[in-house]
């Protein structure tokens, strides 16, 4: 049976919704593997980190270009004259296998074009055609079609808009009103009503949390601690017993690094005199624009800031090793972070480790393949008596 999709123009073809984030697509794609059994990914090798990702599916290709929200923009249907598909359109039927759409066929269907006698593309607000020949003639075929924004602010970019990060504070969250998280005083109620429940709680007795921050020195209120995941944001906020945020990490999604596709990608930024940080940012920009930690300070901080499956690790690829003991040095003041030895990664090739610096506040983690800022983790100093 030929695949059945309705158009929108303007808003998405099938199950696909233009706004969406790329974290979002993939997710639904898994629950929908009988629909669309065969998914392909193409990115940027070489910079990932500024890379458009392009999702290829057997009739749509997705398109998400390179942006702090990592949404979906465009969705096309190639080979639109050889295909299977059975477009609708407003409960009419727009193309399928035995009526094959045409120059007079959109006419008839959507109305005048804005396009001129002759022209190979024919355009509305939110839909493009685009035909095989442009010899005029009314049943020239179409080729492609193309569903995109009819504006700039005519998609919906989901319900966060913008993440402001603030070192040794917390973070601000446009919802696109501003909600602030302040480390040791937003708590765990106020998550619950601006951003929902977490898509699951990860409680800090787990050893591989008790390893990741630091267990030995924790205080009562920390042994009794959990995560909040909210995958879909990006975000985990680590709740303290007592009920308040104690730490934030907010995740880029970049694609071919070890967490790619479990989180979403935060749009998160630093604000600093010069601008604004971001992901794309070079480790060379945060130190000039942040105030670093020693080593020496911020070790305790780093050692343990990401779970491990508890094998037993070289000490090459140990996350606390503040220099590269194979390969080329590493600056003194990062460590090593290899999270290919991580659960899901057995048998993954092609994915590198990571670097950690400090800063005041804020620690920040390298991807060594491309340079991009994977993710930032935001926590307050404690006060020293």
């Amino acid at each position: 049976m030929a695949p059945r999709y309705d158009v929108q123009p303007g808003k998405a073809i099938a199950i696909f919704q233009l706004g969406d984030t790329l974290w979002h697509v993939l997710d639904l794609l898994r629950t929908h593997k009988t629909d669309y059994p065969k998914v392909g990914l193409s990115w940027d090798p070489e910079s990932p980190h500024k890379s458009a990702v392009t999702i290829h599916l057997a009739q749509l290709t997705l398109y998400f270009p390179h942006s702090l929200r990592q949404s979906l923009q465009l969705i096309v249907v190639p080979s639109l004259a050889t295909s299977r598909l059975v477009l609708h359109y407003e409960a009419q039927v727009l193309s399928s296998p035995t009526q094959r759409l045409t120059r007079a066929r959109v006419g008839r269907t959507l109305g005048p074009t804005y396009a001129s006698t002759g022209s190979s593309t024919l355009s509305y607000p939110g839909i493009t055609f685009d035909l095989l020949t442009s010899s005029g003639e009314r049943e020239d075929l179409v080729e492609t079609l193309t569903v995109s924004p009819k504006s700039e602010e005519a998609v919906s970019l989901g319900p966060i808009s913008s993440v402001a990060v603030h070192p040794n504070r917390g973070v601000t969250i446009y919802l696109p009103d501003a909600f602030e998280v302040i480390i040791g005083e937003t708590t765990a109620q106020d998550l619950l009503l601006d951003l929902g429940p977490p898509l699951r709680k990860f409680w800090k007795e787990d050893d591989r949390v008790e390893r990741m921050w630091g267990g030995a020195e924790s205080t009562d209120d920390e042994k009794g601690a959990c995560f909040w995941n909210y995958f879909q944001y990006g975000m985990d906020f680590l709740i303290l017993r007592s009920g308040v945020v104690s730490k934030i990490i907010l995740y880029s999604n970049i694609p071919g690094t070890p967490l790619f596709q479990r989180y979403s990608r935060a749009p998160w930024t630093i604000p600093v005199s010069s601008g604004t940080l971001d992901f794309t940012c070079p480790l060379a920009s945060f130190r000039i624009n942040l105030t670093s930690k020693s080593q020496t300070r911020y070790t305790d901080e780093v050692r343990l800031t990401v779970p491990t499956t508890g094998k037993k690790k070289t000490r090459a690829s140990s996350p606390a090793e503040p220099r590269a003991t194979v390969g080329e040095e590493e600056p003194l003041d990062t460590m090593m972070l290899d999270r290919v030895g991580e659960g899901g990664l057995d048998g993954v090739i092609g994915v590198g480790g990571s670097r950690l610096l400090g800063f005041d506040g804020l620690i920040v983690e390298e991807d060594r393949q491309s340079s991009g800022i994977c993710s930032v983790l935001v926590y307050k100093e404690r006060l020293i008596a």
